[in-house]
């Protein structure tokens, strides 16, 4: 063994039993692939590790009592971390971000430990958690998000009562899941189909019921996960909507739509988004009245003149009547 293995190996020894105090010694050299008589030669090895300027209090201290083991730092070597204001607003910003929909529970934890790993470098900042205000999610689906993360990681098999908005039915799925995945506030479970015979992708909204199954299935050779989800971000609405917005409207628009929006040739930008039926990008063009048009598909420009022409019907029919 050179040296940097081995160096590698005493960091390992000093933070697993950081981890696991009064771990037996037997279980200890078993995780490192060493006998106890060489686990304690090491471990005396390591009692020379400390910091300037060396006295008796500023080594590590690794023993063993009654078979297990402990290890204690010299107060310097386990001093907390300090961070920066900068770093302490992301910080305090991400533990916002946390999704409580992905395991409630796990999510407190971490941001209980996050508080606390923060709390020595905040000094009179306060409570600047209270300070960063962020949308909290509407829709909760731990239920789901749980067990399909269970089946993924355990490769098992999942069955799945779902409703179809295309077909307007609900029937049961065997699914082998690949991975989930989150969309425009939405999660999402991609995973092979046993009735469709092929990759399908599951709105976590319209999955009605889970059952985790006994049966274990193989990981997929030529999933391409990447490719997959590029494509399936793409063809989310199964189609793709161009929108052009003149000068007036478009600092609202970019400020709305961000990357969606390029600017146009002409003054103006044109927004791009993916939507799975033309209701929503109609009203969306109507409701800036003639600040906006449909670039694409062909079918927009349709639907917008037809919508239009009814709107426009059904004022002159309120006209008539006050009349």
């Amino acid at each position: 063994m050179n040296i940097n293995e081995r160096i590698n190996r005493i960091l390992f020894i000093m933070s697993y039993v950081s981890q696991n105090q009064g771990i037996p010694l037997e279980d200890l050299a078993k995780h490192v692939d060493m006998r106890p008589k060489q686990l304690i030669k090491e471990m005396d090895f390591m009692l020379l590790i400390g910091k300037p300027p060396f006295k008796p209090d500023d080594y590590v201290d690794i023993y063993v009592e009654d078979n297990k083991v402990y290890i204690e730092y010299d107060q310097m070597l386990n001093r907390p971390l300090r961070f920066t204001r900068p770093e302490i607003m992301a910080l305090l910003t991400s533990i916002q971000l946390l999704d409580p929909e992905v395991e409630p529970k796990t999510v407190e934890s971490l941001r209980k430990k996050i508080k606390q790993a923060i709390s020595s470098s905040l000094g009179p900042a306060g409570n600047l958690e209270d300070r960063i205000i962020l949308e909290k999610p509407s829709r909760p689906v731990s239920q789901y998000f749980t067990l399909l993360h269970q089946a993924i990681e355990q490769k098992k098999k999942v069955k799945i009562e779902y409703y179809s908005l295309m077909s307007n039915t609900t029937n049961d799925r065997i699914i082998r899941p690949y991975f989930l995945m989150k969309y425009v506030g939405y999660w999402y479970l991609t995973g092979y189909c046993q009735m469709r015979k092929d990759l399908r992708t599951f709105k976590f909204e319209r999955i009605l019921s889970t059952k985790l199954l006994k049966t274990t299935f193989p990981s997929p050779k030529d999933l391409d996960v990447d490719k997959y989800k590029d494509g399936f971000l793409k063809s989310m609405g199964r189609q793709e909507i161009k929108i052009y917005f003149d000068s007036t409207v478009a600092p609202w628009i970019k400020e709305q739509w961000g990357s969606s929006v390029k600017k146009a040739k002409k003054k103006g930008v044109i927004l791009t988004l993916f939507s799975e039926t033309l209701e929503y990008p109609s009203r969306l063009i109507l409701s800036f009245a003639s600040h906006a048009h449909p670039l694409s598909p062909p079918e927009l420009v349709e639907k917008v003149h037809q919508d239009s022409q009814e709107i426009a019907a059904m004022y002159k029919k309120k006209a008539v009547s006050r009349k």
